[in-house]
């Protein structure tokens, strides 16, 4: 990825127009962060917070932006002169990053020389999107592959810039948190949206299975007799595990819970081999891994391990894939560094075996 400041200054100036921006936009920050330049838009006819905005120009002649907005929806979008397209049309996708397994997507023509598309709610494709090296999209004809430089940092301002331009503006009319899931980057805000006088507000999609995740996080930990872990908070965490539901942690010990609704995920096959080889990406030193279906207390398990040792350092990552009541699954993930030095002190967490973990995984969302 390349930057010219003059052509990326261009093509945020047309993404604050196309993208579901109001009518009557206007910026009321700048920022530039590597490559990316973006802004903060509210609708400048009640001086409401609108959306949050990052753009940057590739050497192929494409622009990627990628759009926050005041749900905590997100979109990336993509533009080119050179492009001639029907407007108002929708454009089957398909996308992945990295080796993922490929996903569909919808594209909407907003001008003859740009599209954009939604992305699903899903705290781990924006982990995926903000560790991933390259993003592929397809749409039928050709394929077009962007470098994901300086996405993990772009992500976490983007959360940024709407949670304080929201707190500053308000929301515009038809935004509110109502629908959305967590920024990515950072926690939601506590506060209300959108509430009629008289009326229920159920709470969003993303904070529902966050708190989920939580229960089944603490059932498990009960479960399995895992003891002193302390629950981390998004912003708190390093950014490998920003957007996973739940995460608690205690010296070398790191448990995490997150929740796949059903039509969120390709198949159990290609989500535990994505984690696989996530975990193979980082590793370096030198690496094994494996999976094995089972069952325990009447359900099946799909599990995995992965173990990475370099120096005196091993890390072991186990993974277990449980079906959920309400459809899709959970994946409980245990990870466990083990450090030992002549000269330093030993970083040893406790034992929990195989079995364990599996009976309490099974069991933890009961």
């Amino acid at each position: 990825m390349v930057r010219n400041s003059i052509v990326a200054a261009l093509i945020a100036a047309l993404w604050s127009g196309l993208l579901s921006l109001p009518a009557e936009a206007r910026s009321v920050e700048h920022f530039r962060l590597g490559g990316w330049l973006g802004d903060a838009y509210v609708d400048d006819a009640n001086n409401r917070f609108s959306s949050c905005v990052a753009s940057a120009q590739y050497r192929s002649g494409i622009a990627l932006s990628v759009q926050v907005d005041g749900n905590y929806d997100w979109y990336i979008g993509f533009s080119s002169s050179g492009w001639n397209m029907t407007v108002g049309r929708n454009i089957p996708l398909q996308f992945r990053i990295d080796r993922g397994a490929w996903q569909q997507g919808t594209g909407e023509v907003r001008t003859a020389t740009m599209v954009r598309m939604q992305m699903p709610v899903s705290g781990y494709l924006v982990h995926h999107f903000r560790r991933g090296r390259l993003l592929q999209v397809f749409d039928g004809n050709n394929t077009y592959e962007f470098r994901l430089t300086g996405t993990s940092k772009l992500m976490a301002r983007l959360g940024r810039c709407v949670k304080i331009n929201s707190a500053r503006y308000g929301l515009a009319p038809g935004s509110g948190l109502n629908s959305g899931a967590p920024a990515p980057g950072s926690s939601a805000p506590s506060q209300p949206g959108g509430a009629q006088p008289g009326g229920t507000q159920s709470a969003p999609a993303g904070t529902a299975l966050q708190v989920e995740a939580t229960q089944a996080l603490f059932n498990l930990m009960t479960q399995a007799g895992l003891s002193g872990l302390k629950l981390i908070p998004d912003q708190d965490r390093e950014d490998s595990l920003k957007g996973l539901h739940a995460v608690a942690k205690k010296d070398g010990r790191t448990v995490v819970v997150h929740i796949f609704e059903k039509g969120g995920y390709a198949s159990e096959q290609d989500l535990m081999a994505q984690i696989i080889a996530d975990s193979a990406k980082t590793c370096e030193g030198s690496f094994q891994s494996g999976t094995e279906q089972t069952s325990e207390s009447g359900k099946a398990l799909f599990t995995s391990y992965a173990h990475c040792t370099s120096g005196d350092t091993d890390l072991v990552e186990r993974v277990a894939i449980v079906p959920r009541t309400a459809g899709g699954i959970f994946v409980y993930g245990v990870s466990d560094t083990y450090t030992g030095t002549a000269d330093g002190p030993t970083v040893s967490p406790p034992e929990l075996t195989d079995p364990d973990f599996y009976r309490a995984a099974a069991e933890a969302a009961d």
